[in-house]
């Protein structure tokens, strides 16, 4: 039986390792920065942190040997008028740029949805919004 943390190490390998993660991260921020909509989030931001923190992050979420050093994520993006609707265009390009390495890299479907998830059950602490109107 194959452990849940030497199946995510596994992964995070699949995925390049760091220099992976780094190109994911760096192809991911491509997407982001091109749609119009997200775009002005990142106009004051110094994107080579920010690609560091979200390879640290991404690292930590896919079992890899790095980890999360920043800032608690309530506190990075409060006050920033980040609403769902926005994170979901921000975790579409993500979804896009995994379903890329899937075909590049191997990774099954459920891999990509695993990433997504555990990067997703953040969004409470990113968004402004507390409800979504119905």
């Amino acid at each position: 039986m194959v452990s849940m943390e030497s199946s995510s190490s596994h992964l995070y390998e699949r995925l390049g390792g760091e220099i992976g993660i780094e190109r994911l991260v760096g192809r991911f921020y491509e997407r982001v920065q091109a749609d119009e909509h997200l775009a002005p989030f990142f106009e004051h931001v110094p994107m080579g942190r920010l690609k560091m923190m979200q390879k640290e992050f991404f690292s930590e979420a896919v079992g890899g040997p790095l980890y999360y050093t920043g800032r608690s994520l309530r506190q990075v993006h409060a006050g920033r008028g980040i609403r769902k609707e926005d994170l979901r265009r921000f975790t579409g390009h993500l979804v896009a740029t995994l379903k890329e390495a899937e075909k590049e890299l191997g990774i099954s479907p459920q891999e990509t949805h695993a990433i997504y998830s555990r990067i997703a059950i953040e969004a409470d602490r990113i968004t402004d919004d507390v409800t979504e109107s119905a």
